[in-house]
């Protein structure tokens, strides 16, 4: 029997709805993407006068202060039972050390290459699933596994006159960001966003404060720092809460893959703004960590 009218009109209006709920995520998961591919120019921009863990100090302090607002704003606790476990706690010290590894990578390495390896986090997530989760992979996820692999290995070009050994650093900095990310999901879900970005700045700030015997003494701040760190501190501010929204709705599926638009952004950047070359094996690299990263979201889906 054909179903009444009205029964159609109902379907097709969840159909719309759903299409324009994945619509608006996507929009957000690009807008997050931009905000942390500025954040990230910025820092690069700050090291010219700044030493790392100035930077880190500041744009930790920059933003706990911009995420306390809004915890107050929204009644949101910083401080809960559930933050006093191990797991938090292992997330903190991943986060310390992701953002010393990451942004040294950007200040000694260069910001295209530095972002490209960023871009495997995914898939050493998987990796990481599968060998302390248990997870199930399949040949062909071993095989994409693999291939982005190859890809990252093309980005840093070891042995050619392109590599520069501090794009090892964002090699770390993925480990460790795959490593956040598996605490993270074995984490209670009440413990709110604005609290858990809080604290991932709180480690940004800790992570400056530990390494200023490496990186030397601070440096005075100009006008010129403080319109940076203002300029940081909203692209990040935006950024975070952008990527909670994209996260909160829609297929994942359809919005995930706008992840890799960072990318785009941090090439566009590196190039407009710092003159940074972009040569063929990167891009070729890049390409397959995407198409790898694409290809096992679509076995997870």
């Amino acid at each position: 029997m054909l179903a009444p009218f009205g029964e159609h009109q109902s379907m097709i209006q969840r159909v719309l709805h759903h299409r324009s709920e994945n619509t608006q995520c996507i929009v957000y998961m690009v807008i997050a993407m931009a905000g942390f591919a500025v954040e990230d120019a910025v820092i690069k921009a700050l090291s010219a006068d700044l030493p790392v863990s100035q930077i880190l100090v500041l744009i930790g302090l920059c933003g706990m202060g911009a995420f306390f607002a809004l915890a107050q704003q929204q009644g949101a606790p910083l401080f809960t039972r559930a933050l006093a476990t191990t797991r938090f706690a292992a997330r903190g010290f991943c986060e310390l050390a992701s953002a010393i590894a990451f942004v040294s990578s950007i200040v000694y390495a260069s910001l295209s290459v530095s972002s490209a390896i960023l871009q495997a986090a995914p898939l050493v997530v998987s990796l990481g699933g599968v060998l302390f989760l248990k997870q199930m992979v399949s040949l062909r996820q071993w095989l994409l596994i693999g291939a982005g692999f190859v890809g990252v290995i093309l980005i840093i070009q070891p042995g050619t006159d392109a590599f520069q050994p501090a794009t090892l650093l964002s090699v770390v900095a993925v480990v460790f960001l795959a490593a956040r990310d598996l605490v993270t999901r074995s984490m209670s879900v009440s413990v709110g966003p604005v609290t858990v970005s809080f604290w991932a700045f709180f480690a940004l700030f800790l992570a400056g404060v530990v390494t200023v015997p490496i990186f030397g003494a601070f440096q005075p701040i100009t006008t010129q720092h403080v319109l940076l760190l203002v300029l940081s501190t909203l692209a990040g501010t935006v950024a975070y809460l952008a990527v909670v929204m994209a996260t909160r709705g829609g297929d994942v599926a359809a919005v995930a893959p706008f992840r890799y638009s960072r990318l785009v952004f941090a090439l566009a950047l590196s190039v407009l703004l710092f003159d940074e070359p972009v040569n063929t094996g990167m891009l070729v690299g890049s390409a397959l960590v995407i198409l790898s990263g694409l290809g096992t979201l679509r076995r997870v889906r």
